[in-house]
C-alpha cells in the first residue's frame, strides 16, 4: 500500500532521484528495474553496473528500444558508473547469488553478504555523501543491518524492498474472501519472512474497514507465510522478476513524492523497537528515510518488537561470523 500525502508535509517538488546506479544490472531483476526506471522516465540518467558488460551493452540497446515504443526517451543508459566519479541520488543494488529451491530467505545470508562485502567499495563511492542505497537481495532486512555496520552509510539512508509482501497479503485477503485483491488495501510490516507481521488493524476493501474473525486471519497468515516454500517448490531458479521492478519503480515514485510506503530501515527513530532494520511505514524527507508508523495493535507491535529483535541477533551473528572468516583468511600460513 502507498498511500498519497495526508497534507501534513509539503510534497517533494525536485527531480530526485536524477541520476540512479543500479549494481546487478545485467541480471533479470537489475535489468527489469532498469527498464522500469527508463520506460517511465523515473530519472534523468542510470548508470549499469555487472560483470557481465556485454549483457549490459545489449540491455542497454534493447530497453533505449523500448523506451522509442513507449514514446519517452528522457533517460539515459549508461554502462558503467559516472566516468567523473562522481556520486549519484540512489544507489540499487540488485546483485545477488543465485536463488536455490527449499529453505528459508535466510539460506542466500552468507553468500549474499559475502558478495555485498566485495560490492561495499563501489556501493560506498556511488552513494558519496548524500545518496541513498535501495537493497533487493534476500534476506534484505539483515542485510540492510549488516551494511549498516560494515560501512559509513549512515542508516537511515539505507532502504530494503519489501513492498512484495503487502501485495501477496492483499492477495491472500481476495482469496479468501473471493473478491478482486485490487478492491483490497492492506500493509505488511515486521521482517520479510516468516517474521512479516500483517497489519490486520488496517486493512480494509474498497476503502472500508475489513474485520476479519480469527479463522480467517489465521487462513491468510499461512498463506503469505507459506509463499515462499510454495515458489521454492516449482523450483524456478529465479526471483519475482517482474513484480520487484514494478514495484521498485512505484517506491521510488512514491518517494520523490513524499508519500507513505512500506520499506525496509532503520528502526532507530522508533522508540519502542529495538536498534535494528524492519519494514515500517516509510516517508523520504530532508534526504533521509524515516517511519511513518502510526499506532496499531498491542498483538501488532509485539510482532514488529519480535521481528526487529530476530533481525538484530541475525545481523550481529552474520557480521561476526564474516569478520572472523576475514580474519581467518588473512591469516598466516606455514611455508
Amino acid at each position: 500500500m502507498i498511500e498519497h500525502n495526508r497534507g501534513n508535509k509539503a510534497e517533494r517538488t525536485s527531480t530526485w532521484p536524477a541520476s540512479v546506479a543500479v549494481i546487478g544490472a545485467a541480471g533479470l531483476i537489475g535489468s527489469g528495474v532498469v527498464e522500469r526506471l527508463a520506460v517511465e522516465a523515473i530519472t534523468d540518467t542510470v548508470y549499469m553496473t555487472d560483470l557481465r558488460d556485454n549483457v549490459l551493452h545489449a540491455h542497454a540497446i534493447d530497453i533505449t528500444e523500448a523506451q522509442i515504443l513507449a514514446g519517452n526517451t528522457r533517460t539515459r543508459l549508461v554502462v558503467g558508473p559516472p566516468a567523473d566519479g562522481t556520486s549519484v541520488d540512489l544507489v540499487i543494488v540488485a546483485a545477488s547469488a543465485p536463488e536455490t529451491p527449499d529453505g528459508d530467505r535466510r539460506d542466500f545470508l552468507t553468500a549474499n553478504l559475502k558478495l555485498m562485502q566485495l560490492l561495499l567499495p563501489n556501493i560506498e563511492r556511488l552513494a558519496g555523501e548524500r545518496g541513498i542505497v535501495m537493497l533487493l537481495s534476500n534476506p534484505v532486512d539483515v542485510l540492510a543491518d549488516a551494511l549498516r555496520q560494515l560501512s559509513g552509510i549512515s542508516p537511515d539512508r539505507i532502504i530494503g524492498y519489501s513492498l512484495n509482501d503487502s501485495i501477496r497479503f492483499r492477495a491472500a485477503v481476495g482469496r479468501e474472501l473471493g473478491v478482486a485483491p485490487e478492491r483490497v488495501d492492506g500493509l505488511v510490516l515486521g521482517e520479510h519472512g516468516d517474521g512479516q507481521v500483517p497489519l490486520f488493524s488496517a486493512l480494509t476493501q474498497d476503502g472500508k474497514p475489513l474485520n476479519l474473525d480469527s479463522d480467517q486471519r489465521a487462513r491468510i497468515t499461512t498463506d503469505i507465510t507459506g509463499w515462499f516454500s510454495r515458489w521454492s517448490a516449482l523450483k524456478p531458479g529465479r526471483s519475482s522478476g517482474w513484480t520487484t521492478p514494478l514495484g521498485v519503480a512505484q517506491i521510488v515514485k512514491a518517494m520523490a513524492a513524499g508519500h507513505i510506503h512500506p520499506a525496509t530501515i532503520w528502526t532507530g527513530s522508533v522508540s519502542s523497537l529495538p536498534d535494528s532494520f524492519i519494514s515500517l511505514p516509510t516517508r523520504f524527507e530532508d534526504d533521509r528515510v524515516v517511519s511513518a508508523l502510526e499506532a496499531v495493535s498491542q498483538t501488532e507491535n509485539e510482532g514488529l518488537t519480535q521481528a526487529a529483535k530476530s533481525v538484530e541477533t541475525a545481523a550481529a551473528q552474520a557480521v561476526h561470523n564474516l569478520r572472523s572468516a576475514n580474519l581467518g583468511s588473512a591469516a598466516p600460513t606455514d611455508g
